[in-house]
């Protein structure tokens, strides 16, 4: 860079040699999308274990252990899992028991809510689970507003006990809204701020009957299971923002517990809670925030979603302190929130909790269903998998399988990054006693599959037991091919091959559904298929590791198809730090100083036997640059994996020399 000084001087300059970095990419994440008895539908979760599988998503039961299974069998291997929960016909929501028959209300995805829900006047629910399925079923809602101040003990019953009257003492100056009434007890809870003396207390003009006791309506509030709302947090009020703007009172808390123990083991525990919400439609925290409690609820809970609330929002501009008007939405309710004319509150004025019910999940997913969940696994920039698993299809269609393994290996083609692992249809090897029909089924199973490289096929089925339901179980095997895959790049070498007697023995299999001889494993790996089979003595191995591609190439193997996978994915994370830069020879010296190194060190880990990078002015042109592109040719030779092995064993006579009987080469 061309000095700027105009006369003798000492100009400082700085030039960064460190950017770009490199990191091996090695994520070594699976992926499954299948029917699931509980968690967040057409959402992708992480899982790390068989422990964070049932949290998240249930144990396995008739209807879907083979899809349970299979991500069970692929975390045992070590690697995690990406895992959806796909949308089915039959899964119900759970919602209030105010829902009115016929029940229909399915609510899948957060989506289908903003669609249908959010900004509906009128639901059938005011409140709904977040994922479908009969867990939900646990739930309840408790909500609580300011309420009355004073609750007096009475030693008779008024006569007219309405909520909404006016009652006040003989002195006539301490006044208040009947808020509930308790007719066993004889008490009445005011909405007041007075202090009340033991006296008479008057309605509606007339003397009545004497106070025994008063207390604070709130403090014997309870929210759950004995715990009292005091507990949880002090009472309700008027909010920062209201009061700015002269209303009242429009304070309300929400908390959602457990209330069977089914969802945390425990009963009665408390999920979440949403403290000093507000009713105001345009109310805001004093950070700025949105603090309507629809809007905070739909935002912010895990568990459940807003229904219908009250028909007029209210409006902090023509609302007072409370009247014997209308407050906060509704008519005539004097401020009072259990009131059937404010929708926000049950008629149970007691604890105002809401139980939900109806609640189910349907395990029988459709293909269509299935191949919708996998959509979720495709785009590169929000999910990053290396290995996709087909599960074990449909067990009633060979060729809605097929056409599950097709989107398979279509999103793995598509990614570029990640590997399809397929197995054939269950009818095609499961309850065939004949291994000539087996063989011939899966290569008729896999004939007009894509040839692709981004695909591994494997022969079979294993026998499992299910400790969950007490018996044994036919499971297929890309759960546990694509966790041998997993296996070698949990040890750092994701380059190695996973079959073979070091790395490719298959865990928790009592038997085969397919075992295939040596003839009939000749026949499947000519067709690219890789046998896995059971070796007496040896145990039950991967005996190949071809990929799906037809045609004779380096990436008809496994090995290398994951090799390129790791360097093209690293490397091309490095090069965005190239993005923006300037296409001179310092750029690119600096460029091919980051991934050489990179390189070198597969090349000593055995994962390649040689490269170039070439990155100069032979292949970024002056037409290149103007462009504003950049371009550098990496030339790898991958280390190839063994798969034939000839031995040759010569006799020769006595007293004849070695020279005599080794041929010239």
């Amino acid at each position: 860079m061309a000095s700027t000084l105009l006369s003798p001087g000492v100009e400082i300059q700085e030039r960064d040699l460190t950017i770009g970095s490199i990191e091996t990419v090695e994520v070594n994440v699976g992926a499954i999308a299948g029917a699931f008895s509980k968690g967040p539908v057409l959402k992708p979760v992480r899982i790390a274990n068989e422990s964070q599988l049932i949290e998240q998503f249930g144990e396995p039961s008739d209807g879907n252990a083979e899809t349970w299974w299979t991500a069970a069998s692929f975390l045992q291997y070590g690697g995690v899992l990406d895992v959806v929960r796909v949308a089915t016909s039959g899964q119900l929501t759970a919602s209030d028991d105010n829902v009115t028959s016929p029940y229909t209300l399915s609510i899948p995805t957060d989506d289908v809510y903003e669609a249908v829900y959010a900004s509906a006047s009128s639901n059938p629910f005011r409140w709904a689970a977040r994922n479908p399925g009969s867990e939900s079923n646990a739930i309840k809602v408790a909500i609580i507003d300011k309420g009355a101040d004073v609750t007096l003990s009475l030693d008779g019953a008024l006569s007219t006990p309405t909520v909404g009257t006016q009652v006040q003492n003989t002195a006539g100056t301490k006044s208040g809204f009947i808020y509930q009434w308790d007719s066993v007890n004889n008490k009445v809870s005011l909405i007041t701020s007075d202090t009340w003396d033991l006296t008479d207390v008057v309605e509606n003009g007339v003397t009545d009957l004497n106070i025994t006791a008063k207390s604070d309506w709130y403090d014997g509030q309870v929210a759950y299971g004995g715990v009292s709302w005091a507990s949880i947090a002090p009472r309700p009020g008027t909010s920062p923002y209201v009061a700015e703007r002269g209303g009242a009172n429009d304070e309300m808390h929400v908390i959602v517990f457990d209330s069977t123990g089914v969802i945390t083991g425990t009963p009665n525990t408390l999920l979440e809670k949403f403290t000093y919400l507000s009713k105001a439609n345009d109310a805001k925290t004093q950070s700025g925030a949105v603090n309507y409690y629809p809007t905070v609820i739909q935002d912010r809970s895990q568990f459940v979603y807003w229904g219908s609330h009250e028909n007029d929002a209210y409006d902090v501009s023509g609302n007072a302190l409370i009247t014997s008007g209308a407050n906060f939405g509704g008519t005539g309710n004097a401020g009072n929130p259990s009131t059937t004319t404010f929708d926000l509150f049950s008629s149970d004025s007691a604890e105002r909790s809401y139980t939900f019910v109806k609640g189910a999940e349907s395990l029988g997913a459709t293909s269509g269903e299935i191949m919708t969940g996998l959509t979720e696994f495709a785009d590169v920039e929000t999910l990053d998998v290396d290995y996709i698993l087909m599960g074990p299809g449909d067990a009633g269609s060979k060729s809605n399988t097929q056409a599950i393994a097709a989107k398979v290996l279509s999103i793995a083609s598509g990614r570029k990054d990640a590997v399809g692992f397929i197995s054939p249809f269950r009818g095609d090897v499961v309850g065939v006693t004949s291994s000539a029909t087996q063989t011939q089924n899966v290569v008729d199973f896999y004939t007009n599959l894509q040839a692709t490289s981004f695909g591994v096929f494997d022969n079979g089925w294993k026998y499992i037991y299910d400790r969950f339901a007490d018996k044994y179980r036919y499971v297929p095997l890309n759960g546990d091919v694509a966790g041998l895959c997993a296996a070698v790049t949990a040890n750092g070498t994701p380059w190695f091959s996973p079959a073979g007697l070091n790395r490719g023995a298959i865990r928790g299999a009592v038997k085969l559904a397919y075992s295939p001889t040596k003839s009939e494993r000749d026949t499947l790996y000519q067709r690219r298929i890789n046998p896995v089979t059971s070796l007496p003595g040896q145990g039950i191995v991967l005996f190949g590791d071809k990929t799906a591609l037809a045609s004779p190439s380096a990436f008809d193997r496994i090995n290398v198809r994951r090799l390129f996978n790791v360097i093209e994915k690293t490397i091309g994370n490095a090069a965005k730090g190239v993005l923006f830069e300037l296409n001179d020879e310092f750029t690119r010296s600096n460029f091919k100083n980051v991934v050489e190194p990179f390189l070198r060190g597969i090349q000593a880990e055995r994962g390649i036997t040689d490269f170039l990078v070439v990155c100069d002015e032979s292949n970024n042109t002056g037409a290149i640059i103007d462009a504003n592109e950049f371009k550098a040719d990496f030339y790898i030779k991958p280390a190839r994996s063994i798969n034939f092995i000839t031995l040759t064993f010569i006799a020769t006579r006595t007293g004849v020399s070695f020279e005599e009987v080794i041929p010239r080469r």
